[in-house]
């Protein structure tokens, strides 16, 4: 595979305990619901470890039992069996056992087995035949105690369903909260990352830290880590059970246990290696469409759809063919352990048949363990699955750890300095600035800005020109603290704002990009941007004097107007007239306009170039500009090439001074 941007990041790691310690840490808030929520698992649990034996009774007992157990009633002490039914032959009472009597034997009573059906007869061991009546009294009272018993099996599942979907409903909960708490956490972090770290990750695989692995975090502790435990606490109780029942039997039905721990091995071993592949393509996927949406317009200008649907096609080829793999690795490990299964069923069915045949098993027994290797097998499959799924969701935890402990270059200081409102001015001044966009220039060449100083009083604006990457936008992102200097220091009020607090910094600084971004929502919402505190009266004020209102208010809903993605419906003009309302409306001390005249019609340059001229005259301003007629009223113009200032003065200046500057005035008058 190509290496590029978009290739996810390889985890080899199966299991890192502090990985699932870090991991249990965000549940703790949660942990009266989980247990609870276990509580619940282990009691349907227990249900599925009854119901089995409840069924083995009811045959063994009532429907063919091969023998009876009365109570043989003392006659001093028959008031204790007044609710049993009792029954006379010769000059002896005997007591037929109740439905809690069949679970538990009273110590206080002499058990007596009957024979069944001795050539057609019941006879007791003193040789006693019991009479007709006595025999239909007999099966009158197993019909009682089945029917009664049938009650108790319909309300233990009745019992389980209920837990069941409190258990259910309790995990999905807990499990929802702790991925909901995490995926803020992730968000808050992306939200405080310097730009250089958004140089480096393309949006999708950021997109899927935060959906993707975010579900698979999920599913590990909706499916993996407490229902395992259940599935743990039935696979021991199910042999437990099946050893207390049959020894013999439950030998033959665990004889089959090599097969499926051979079985299982291999299958985690393909499958690991295969979803590991198929979620790196699948992040591969996620970025490389959310760059080709992004462009979408260039692909079509250019007429690339062709050439570009054919290489995400091989993307899209690359991710099949490993989900046909998965899937067959799949297809493969469930009907072999239901090969296993059917291979302890058939012993159990030939062995325990012939057993019952000779009338060494009961029926019910067998039927019993039928019902116990089903239940054995279940988790088992169960567990072979879950581990994979809990070793993707190690991997996707591992992604998302590796994300929240990206270390932003770009931190506050222990103790910020904050510069209140009412004595801020607002001076600026870059001190022989030195910046490169790698970590580790090496060379003055790799450097985009060499040695830079200027300085801005209170009130001045500055323009900056030059030609296209000479370090004019760089400048900006400096002064905002997105990207932090190699050398030299930039101040602010005399405060090297690496010793500020930043988002004080930021919020004083108003900023109009060449390229406006505006979010889904309405035209108020993208001024005011999610500040509550701001009225409509505020947004309509400062859009009124920047000269956006005549287009909102034309407008078939005003300020309530809806906003596509990326402000799509609107033209470049419109958006840039939004963009300076919104600048406005925060009241920023330092005004910073980007190319904000660039691209849009004389007209509403015209416009945009009224709303400059009222805005620079109530704070610092720096605006960086390629059209010269635009910044001629400047107290001060830098002329830049190739990082440095070359050249520095008013316009007249440095028209005067026939350099850098006045070419390329001459260049755009000639135009």
């Amino acid at each position: 595979m190509e290496k590029t941007i978009h290739n996810e990041q390889n985890i080899e790691t199966s299991f890192d305990g502090k990985i699932m310690l870090r991991l249990l840490s965000y549940a703790k808030s949660q942990g009266i619901i989980l247990f609870f929520s276990i509580i619940m698992m282990l009691a349907v649990t227990g249900v599925d470890l009854a119901v089995p034996y409840v069924i083995k009774v009811a045959i063994d007992e009532f429907i063919t039992p091969s023998s009876q157990v009365f109570y043989q009633v003392p006659s001093e002490g028959r008031d204790q069996f007044q609710n049993n039914t009792t029954v006379t032959v010769g000059a002896t009472t005997y007591a037929l056992p109740s439905l809690k009597d069949t679970f538990i034997k009273n110590n206080d009573a002499q058990i007596v087995p009957v024979l069944t059906e001795t050539n057609g007869s019941y006879k007791l061991p003193d040789g006693s035949i019991l009479d007709d009546e006595t025999i239909q009294l007999l099966k009158t009272h197993h019909k009682s105690l089945l029917k009664n018993l049938t009650l108790v099996l319909a309300s233990l599942l009745i019992l389980s369903f209920l837990m069941t979907y409190t258990h259910a409903l309790l995990l999905n909960y807990a499990s929802q909260k702790i991925v909901y708490t995490l995926r803020e956490a992730l968000f808050d972090h992306l939200q405080i990352m310097s730009l250089s770290f958004f140089d480096k990750n393309p949006v999708g695989r950021l997109v899927t830290r935060v959906s993707n692995d975010m579900n698979n975090i999920n599913e590990m502790f909706t499916n993996v880590l407490i229902t395992s435990v259940k599935d743990f606490f039935l696979l021991g109780g199910t042999v437990v059970v099946m050893v207390m029942i049959n020894m013999k039997l439950a030998v033959i039905c665990l004889s089959t246990i090599p097969l499926i721990l051979i079985a299982a091995s291999i299958f985690r071993v393909k499958a690991r290696a295969i979803q590991r592949e198929v979620k790196v393509k699948l992040a591969r996927i996620n970025a490389t469409l959310a760059e080709n949406i992004n462009g979408m317009k260039i692909i079509q200008i250019f007429n690339k759809e062709t050439s570009i649907y054919n290489a995400f096609d091989d993307i899209n080829k690359d991710y099949l063919k490993s989900s046909v793999a998965e899937t067959r690795v799949y297809a493969i490990f469930r009907p072999a352990m239901n090969l296993v299964y059917s291979i302890s069923l058939a012993l159990l069915l030939w062995f325990g048949g012939n057993d019952a045949i000779r009338g060494a098993v009961d029926l019910g027994v067998l039927v019993a363990f039928i019902s116990y290797t089903q239940q054995f097998f279940r988790p088992i499959m169960d567990l072979s699955e879950k581990f994979n799924i809990f070793q993707s969701s190690m991997a996707s935890a591992e992604r998302v750890f590796m994300l929240l402990d990206e270390e932003n270059p770009i931190e506050n200081p222990e103790n910020p300095v904050i510069l209140p409102e009412e004595t801020f001015e607002g001076v600026i001044e870059f001190k022989d600035v030195w910046f490169s966009y790698q970590d580790d220039p090496q060379k003055d060449e790799d450097y985009v800005l060499k040695g830079v100083s200027f300085k801005v009083q209170k009130g001045e604006t500055i323009a900056l020109v030059g030609s296209t990457g000479s370090g004019k936008t760089t400048i900006i992102s400096l002064l905002n603290r997105f990207y932090d200097i190699h050398k030299g220091a930039i101040l602010v009020d005399g405060i090297d704002i690496r010793q500020m607090d930043l988002a004080s910094l930021r919020r004083k600084i108003g900023i109009v990009l060449q390229d406006v971004f505006l979010f889904s929502g309405d035209i108020k919402s993208n001024i005011r941007l999610k500040e509550e505190a701001i009225t409509l009266k505020a947004i309509q004020t400062a859009s009124t004097y920047v000269n956006a209102d005549t287009f909102i208010s034309k407008l078939p809903h005003g300020y309530d107007e809806p906003v596509v993605e990326r402000g799509a419906t609107l033209s470049s003009g419109q958006r840039q007239l939004l963009s300076f309302a919104r600048a406005l409306v925060f009241e920023p001390k330092i005004l910073i306009l980007d190319e904000a005249t660039s691209n849009i019609d004389t007209e509403t340059e015209l416009l945009i170039q009224d709303a400059i001229q009222k805005m620079i005259h109530k704070q610092t301003t720096i605006i960086v500009a390629h059209r010269l007629s635009t910044i001629q009223h400047a107290n001060k113009i830098l002329v830049m090439s190739r990082g440095e200032i070359k050249e520095t003065g008013t316009h007249q200046e440095l028209l005067s001074k026939e350099g850098i500057y006045y070419d390329l005035y001459m260049l755009q008058m000639k135009a």
